[in-house]
């Protein structure tokens, strides 16, 4: 059976602290009372980064932070407070402001995630061994964040030291004898999942030990989180709907041309504003676009250029733009110009 132990008497975390020894000592209050072979001590990766220092300057606006501590913009709309981007972190996983944190700290403190957080995760499983007289246990760092398709936010494993964090089933029969396809547990996310359950974000408990997990799950050799982060060929959502229209226009994510052509807000927008928006996206990164001109206003506009290769070739470039508005376009060629009639899909 297994049981989650929440352990309520953690300090607030200060930079400079020695995280394992009041990770211990919570342990010792708790009803865990003490490490036991084979838990997993799952740890809110906030105060881990409180414990390192690890903060943001307030020198610098928040939205530059962000692309700080960022590899990549994923997908970027413009909201009420200003620009909202969901980034691959230096930290590894794709996820809004880069894991940027000021929740359950002072006001004026914004708590960066460590860029290596599986070396993090075993630091302190190191050091809480020597604490602990053993290290047959495991450590989880945890973080929040939402999921493509779904609602609310879930706690996932942010770093692992000693727990396997996948179980790969694939060729193994189900119940009706039929071989498992793609089936790939995330051992790590399901346990830093259900340790959530107990920390929670409003009780200020930041630490909780998952006992009674089978034991295959723990292996002092196994990899780290970053083996859950896809990439390359299997990421198939590396940009967003827009930011991939976008970025074959030559407007990338997070650059200060997507910035100078406009961002597509969370607010409802009208149609002649994703229109404009989609003619600087058509004509800011091509140089001929300089001598093409957009006149009209909601459903009917009209492309025109006096150098018919030009115009053919910024139109194609409009059409593709207003796509990436969820806009569709119907093109009527004219001498010298090109209408374009602009109607959204039902869907």
């Amino acid at each position: 059976m297994i049981t989650i132990l929440p352990l309520a008497g953690v300090p607030e975390v200060r930079a400079g602290d020695d995280l394992a020894t009041l990770v211990h000592e919570a342990v010792a209050q708790s009803r865990a009372t003490r490490i036991e072979p084979g838990d997993v001590v799952v740890v809110t990766s906030k105060v881990v980064s409180k414990a390192l220092g690890l903060l943001g300057s307030n020198d610098v606006e928040r939205a530059d932070l962000v692309l700080q501590e960022s590899q990549r913009v994923v997908a970027e709309r413009t909201t009420s407070t200003g620009f909202t981007r969901v980034v691959e972190a230096k930290a590894g996983p794709v996820m809004a402001g880069a894991g940027i944190d000021s929740s359950n700290a002072d006001d004026d403190v914004r708590l960066l995630l460590p860029h290596e957080p599986d070396a993090e995760a075993a630091s302190l499983h190191g050091r809480l061994a020597d604490v602990a007289g053993h290290a047959d246990f495991a450590v989880v760092l945890s973080d929040t964040s939402g999921r493509a398709w779904r609602s609310g936010l879930t706690d996932f494993a942010l770093g692992t030291h000693g727990l396997t964090p996948l179980e790969d089933l694939r060729g193994l029969a189900d119940t009706h004898g039929h071989d498992l396809a793609v089936t790939v547990r995330n051992i790590a996310d399901e346990v830093a999942a259900a340790a959530d359950l107990v920390k929670g974000k409003l009780d200020r408990v930041p630490v909780a030990v998952v006992r009674g997990l089978d034991r295959r799950f723990l292996h002092p050799d196994a990899d780290g989180s970053r083996t859950l982060v896809r990439s390359g060929p299997t990421d198939w959502f590396a940009l967003g709907r827009a930011e991939a229209v976008r970025d074959a226009l030559g407007v990338p994510a997070g650059s200060a041309m997507s910035v100078e052509v406009g961002i597509e807000s969370v607010h409802p927008e009208t149609v002649t504003d994703r229109v404009r928006r989609a003619w600087s996206a058509a004509v800011l990164p091509d140089p001929a676009g300089e001598d093409a001109a957009l006149d009209g206003a909601d459903e009917e506009w009209s492309v025109t250029c006096a150098d018919p290769y030009v115009l053919g070739r910024i139109a194609a470039r409009f059409e593709v733009a207003l796509a990436g508005e969820r806009l569709v376009a119907e093109l009527t060629p004219n001498p010298g110009s090109v209408r374009v009639g602009i109607a959204q899909p039902r869907h």
